[in-house]
């Protein structure tokens, strides 16, 4: 059971890691909004795949900003408390460093766990919804863009162009050009409808109560057809192989795997929970400042500190796929560098010999 200071500590750092990934996810979100209404404006992406797509791609990275706003969000509340004179009167009175780490750690463990969780089962699977919408978006070719008011290539075989639209897709007042064999069709047409067939490289183009006039181009005689329902089909390109990325493989497949591209993989994803629980540590000595200094007075070395692990773990997966450094060794010892650092700060930190020390400097520096 945690004492009165440990919730007090444990409240500010929940209050401010849940702030600072609100931020992060403001920002991601409006970052991810942008480019996908890109692609939604130049009809490179279906307008109903436009919300799912934010979606995954959000849950994707959110494994990645988590260990981000944890860091900074303790950095902050600790480093309120610091310029308060809140913490140096509760150190005063033996709450020191390793009794703050009881609370640190009570919050950084769940949320390292459902980071873990994340980036080995739910990101994955939400990039392998990003890649399935983007597929069937490639798939269906210049179909997609059958928008009412538009001139739209029905896959390379004619155009087509409609005056109105409904909710379920279908068209009405719908004007069609295209060539069979060197004659000429024009479709004019009450309504019409894209349906799925056996086939998934080819769609049936269907019109309904319209008329068809058909001819060779400079002749007078021109034969009319009318129909209640009549369907052209229209191929679809041919998409990329459905090959899976690496980051979109269940994290299952990956250790059944066992090739080094595989675990390397998985070293990456497992790097986001030590990730999380190292800065969550670091903080505390990170957020150390005297009690009238600014609240942000440490944020540029907590930033230094952030972006050198961070390069790190992405320099030690790379030499580790280049065959400079062993497979076995990986990433791992980015990780073990930063909580040997930080271990050291707990071991050494309230020591009465580190003490002593620095008050011997301090008295030196004063003479």
């Amino acid at each position: 059971m945690m004492r009165i200071l440990d919730r007090y500590l444990f409240r500010e750092g929940l209050v401010a890691f849940s702030g600072a990934l609100a931020v992060l996810l403001v920002l991601l979100g409006t970052n991810q909004c942008v480019r996908i209404l890109s692609a939604a404006a130049s009809q490179d992406l279906p307008r109903d795949a436009v919300l799912p797509m934010i979606g995954y791609t959000c849950l994707q990275y959110l494994p990645v900003i988590m260990p981000a706003a944890l860091f900074f969000g303790l950095l902050l509340a600790i480093g309120r408390m610091y310029r308060d004179c809140e913490l140096p009167v509760i150190r005063a009175c033996g709450y020191g460093a390793r009794s703050q780490l009881k609370p640190v750690l009570a919050l950084a463990l769940p949320v390292a766990a459902l980071a873990c969780w994340m980036t080995l089962d739910l990101a994955p699977g939400a990039r392998r919804a990003v890649d399935e919408l983007e597929r069937e978006a490639a798939s269906m070719g210049d179909l997609r863009r059958l928008e009412p008011g538009h001139f739209v290539s029905m896959g390379g075989q004619g155009v087509v162009y409609s005056e109105e639209a409904d909710e379920q897709g279908r068209l009405y007042r719908v004007f069609a050009h295209r060539r069979v064999d060197g004659r000429m069709q024009v479709i004019v047409t009450d309504r019409m409808a894209l349906q799925e067939t056996a086939d998934p490289l080819v769609r049936m183009v269907t019109f309904y109560d319209g008329v068809l006039y058909d001819g060779w181009p400079g002749e007078a005689q021109i034969r009319i057809v009318r129909f209640a329902e009549h369907g052209i089909p229209a191929s679809l390109p041919e998409t990329v192989s459905a090959a899976m990325n690496m980051d979109a493989a269940p994290s299952a497949e990956l250790w059944s795997q066992g090739d080094p591209e595989s675990l390397l993989e998985l070293q990456r994803r497992l790097s986001a929970p030590l990730v999380l629980l190292i800065l969550a540590v670091m903080a505390l000595p990170l957020s150390r400042r005297l009690p009238r200094q600014s609240r942000f007075a440490s944020l540029p070395w907590a930033l230094l500190v952030y972006v050198i692990y961070t390069n790190l773990v992405t320099a030690a997966l790379s030499w580790a796929q280049q065959g400079i450094t062993p497979l076995w060794l990986g990433v791992w010892w980015v990780h073990l560098l930063l909580a040997c650092a930080a271990a050291a700060y707990f071991g050494l930190g309230d020591s009465h010999f580190l003490k002593q020390f620095g008050r011997r400097i301090r008295a030196v520096q004063t003479v």
